[in-house]
């Protein structure tokens, strides 16, 4: 896509704000490397959701209407890849964090900072609380079960009480499908 420097995918695992002078984000990938932009995050979301086949402002209005959260509203990009992601914030904020579900493993307090820890056994200092971070979880897996075509396939299959929850230990995201990683933070 044309104007896009890199775009976000399934190995995307966060999306902060850079405080270098010089750029206005900073993309964090499943490798471990961060990826340095000039675009700010809705920029790159939008860009991204038009490589997908939609919009940032689409994607939201379909997710508000299906699910009535109106604030800090879960971003599905990508319903067939699984690439959701949840604000920390208010999206329109410079200090908004986008957390990609998918890579998520826990999120834990310490000396008063939140941190998340992804499955590639990296972590990151967030801008919320972690019961923020685990309400924003809950409405990205209530999103998910609403858009996944899992639902119906698994009724064929006669298990249709249960219920596919990407980022929570779900039997689809499969951590030995990623490459094994040194264990440091970002």
């Amino acid at each position: 896509m044309q104007g896009l420097e890199i775009p976000v995918t399934g190995r995307t695992v966060a999306i902060g704000p850079a405080y270098d002078g010089i750029h206005r984000t900073v993309m964090y990938h499943y490798s471990g490397d961060k990826t340095f932009s000039k675009k700010s995050a809705m920029e790159i979301l939008d860009e991204s959701c038009m490589m997908y086949r939609s919009t940032y402002d689409g994607r939201i209005k379909a997710v508000r209407h299906a699910t009535k959260y109106l604030r800090k509203t879960p971003l599905m990009i990508c319903p067939q890849e699984f690439i959701y992601a949840i604000p920390t914030i208010a999206p329109t904020d410079y200090d908004c964090i986008w957390l990609f579900c998918r890579h998520i493993e826990s999120s834990s307090t310490s000396e008063g900072k939140t941190y998340i820890r992804f499955k590639n056994g990296r972590q990151l200092q967030i801008n919320c609380s972690e019961k923020v971070i685990t309400k924003q979880r809950e409405r990205a897996a209530a999103t998910m079960n609403h858009f996944a075509i899992f639902p119906s396939l698994l009724s064929k299959s006669g298990k249709e009480n249960e219920m596919f929850l990407p980022g929570f230990h779900s039997a689809m995201t499969d951590p030995t499908s990623f490459p094994d990683e040194s264990n440091f933070d970002y």
